[in-house]
């Protein structure tokens, strides 16, 4: 360079006296200047600085510099701009064709025919202008630029290119070799085009160099883009690497979109990781972000907070105002999909559900029945009970009764069971419930939901002889509700019904005087059972018949006065997450057991955990016991 320079610079030195360049305002134009400086003959040594010695002749020469040539970065900008505004495929092709074009536009031409193509590859594929595009391109690969080899292979995964032709393994090949030029936020792009399953072994190889750049290069991570590309397309690596990629997601968290969030959440939810302190500081920007959230963001984030079972009442809150006034423009197996992620998160929120519940009105001919099934099921799940719940039973019966036949038999089973928990159950549905033709097909399955169908048959069959005193019949046999309640196990006791079972033996300490995980044909265990006099006193349960459980052997009817007694433990579970809402299950649970004759004493988790000593839980048993037999009086 120091030699250009003394070349450049002398021919300055040897020029005439009376030569006089153009005035030169900035360094640059100096610059510009010496670049294109006249080449005259220097008849001096190259130290002398007298100029006596110049051709006379020269000082009528007239010099002006040439235009400095068009930058590359523009011409591909404008030769991009041109393959855009063509039509078709078909004069990408030609254009293809075209001699002295570079390898790094061939790349472009092949990207733009990527883009173009909307399913039928295999004829642009098999076209042999591509092919011959496709082999000068592998001859001329290690003359592309970095980022050309980044967006060939995208283009070719885009096309579903054999990955054992040339040019693709040419460009697998390059791109292991070129790892180490990538920047970071290249490799994170790269990552992305690699398929996550089916690799073959090069795709394999590339994939393990590439992870191992990124660890040797980790902080050169600055983007948030970078890391959501990273961890959305590398996740599946080893736990160590994923736990560096969640650093890297609580250190950039600030910056992250509500798009980039989603992403995150729903990679891990894709993995199965439900690591708090990245959801807490995600849901917490969210909480911040003073936008309107999208709808495909909003159905993302709560598929995955349901997958994670992850709750947090101010994004959901958030997302359910958001999303209330586009309900209307939404497609129904959406608002569908939105009800059953609300459900299984136990996030019960009426406003949203009574939107719900008017856009089913007034769209009711646009929802397929399995999402109308859909949401009556979240609404029984959750107790909702809409305003208008006379026109929203009505059009429930007019198109269940008219495709009801169509449903698979488990579908049928769970409507039913949903409009029970409502208590808008009508009799054709009970009679076709309750035929041996139906409960034949819940008695033959094994599988193994077959323990919640068979629960679900008994409550069924509980509502028609508890809570529908017109129903004509039929009902399930003695047989059928005897086998069905010997499939309904009594699972171990979770803490809390253990803990409740352990008090109750200290209130009731006499052998026979309570009875604990009871099996009933109504469906419904009961934690406990007792059997109380008008002085609350316990008799033995041993004598005295038992409807709800026709092997107790008991035959005598209850003394006048005494009474029957359901201890029902009530579950975190059993409640609408952060509230004291009972859902639909606990509620007809409560329903049937009175109708049955039990005064249901609830014995809820809430009261239970701030009771400490022994004596404190048994003294709570025994006023629940007092107020339930005070409040029967009163009625």
């Amino acid at each position: 360079m120091a030699v250009r320079l003394i070349q450049r610079v002398s021919r300055l030195l040897a020029a005439p006296v009376s030569f006089h360049p153009p005035p030169a305002s900035a360094p640059s134009e100096c610059m510009r200047l010496c670049q294109y400086a006249p080449c005259f003959p220097c008849q001096a040594a190259l130290h002398t600085s007298s100029l006596r010695f110049l051709v006379g002749d020269l000082l009528e020469t007239s010099w002006s510099p040439p235009e400095p040539s068009q930058s590359p970065l523009t011409s591909q900008k404008e030769f991009l701009f041109m393959l855009q505004t063509l039509s078709g495929v078909e004069e990408l092709l030609e254009i293809s064709r075209k001699p002295n074009l570079s390898a790094n536009r061939k790349v472009m031409i092949i990207q733009e025919i990527a883009q173009r193509q909307d399913g039928d590859n295999g004829r642009v594929l098999e076209e042999p202008r591509f092919q011959d595009l496709l082999y000068n391109v592998t001859s001329q690969i290690q003359d592309l630029q970095s980022g050309s080899v980044i967006r060939l292979l995208k283009s070719l995964y885009g096309l579903g290119l054999d990955r054992n032709d040339d040019c693709f393994q040419s460009a697998m090949v390059e791109a292991q070799w070129r790892l180490h030029l990538f920047s970071i936020g290249g490799l994170a792009q790269l990552s992305s085009y690699i398929p996550h399953s089916d690799r073959t072994k090069e795709e394999n190889r590339l994939l393990d160099e590439l992870v191992k750049q990124v660890e040797l290069r980790w902080s050169e991570i600055k983007e948030p883009r970078t890391v959501v590309t990273l961890i959305s397309s590398l996740g599946s690596e080893s736990n160590s690497f994923k736990e560096k990629l969640e650093d890297k997601v609580l250190e950039l968290a600030a910056g992250l979109t509500p798009e980039q969030s989603r992403k995150v959440i729903t990679a891990l939810a894709a993995w199965n990781r439900r690591t708090l302190p990245v959801l807490w500081a995600l849901s917490f920007h969210l909480t911040q972000y003073s936008g309107e959230l999208s709808p495909p963001v909003i159905l993302d984030l709560a598929f995955a907070f349901a997958k994670l079972n992850y709750f947090h009442m101010e994004v959901l809150q958030k997302m359910a105002t958001d999303l209330m006034p586009r309900l209307t423009t939404m497609k129904q197996s959406n608002i569908a999909l939105m009800m059953r992620s609300f459900t299984h998160l136990r996030y019960s929120n009426q406003p949203f559900c009574e939107a719900v519940a008017q856009v089913c009105l007034q769209r009711s001919e646009f929802f397929h029945i399995n999402q109308l099934f859909s949401v009556l099921l979240s609404f029984a799940f959750l107790n909702f009970q809409p305003r208008q719940s006379e026109e929203f039973f009505n059009m429930i019966h007019q198109r269940f009764g008219s495709e009801f036949d169509s449903l698979s038999w488990k579908v049928q089973l769970d409507t039913v069971w949903s409009l029970c928990m409502l208590g808008h159950v009508t009799t054709t549905y009970f009679q076709k419930i309750l035929n041996p033709e139906f409960y034949s097909q819940v008695l033959g399955e094994q599988s193994e939901k077959s323990v919640s169908r068979c629960r679900k048959l008994l409550q069924i069959n509980a509502s028609a002889q508890l809570e529908s005193p017109d129903y004509p019949g039929p009902l399930l046999p003695i047989d059928v509700l005897q086998t069905l309640q010997s499939r309904v196990d009594v699972k171990t006791g979770s803490t809390l019904q253990c803990a409740v079972s352990n008090a109750l033996k200290k209130v009731f300490p006499d052998p026979g005087t309570c009875n604990f995980n009871v099996r009933t044909i109504y469906g419904w265990n009961l934690d406990g059972e007792v059997v109380l006099d008008s002085d609350l006193e316990a008799l033995a349960l041993q004598d005295f018949e038992a409807p709800h459980n026709p092997q107790s052997g008991g035959t005598q009817p209850l003394p006048e006065g005494a009474r029957r007694f359901a201890i029902v433990v009530q579950e975190f579970a059993h409640f609408a997450f952060h509230e004291k809402e009972v859902l639909g299950r606990g509620v007809m649970t409560r329903r049937h057991l009175r109708a049955a004759g039990f005064l249901v004493v609830e014995v809820p988790y809430y009261d239970w955990k701030g009771l400490r000593s022994e004596q404190e839980k048994e003294s709570f048993l025994k006023d629940r016991i007092r107020n339930v037999m005070a409040e029967d009086m009163v009625q």
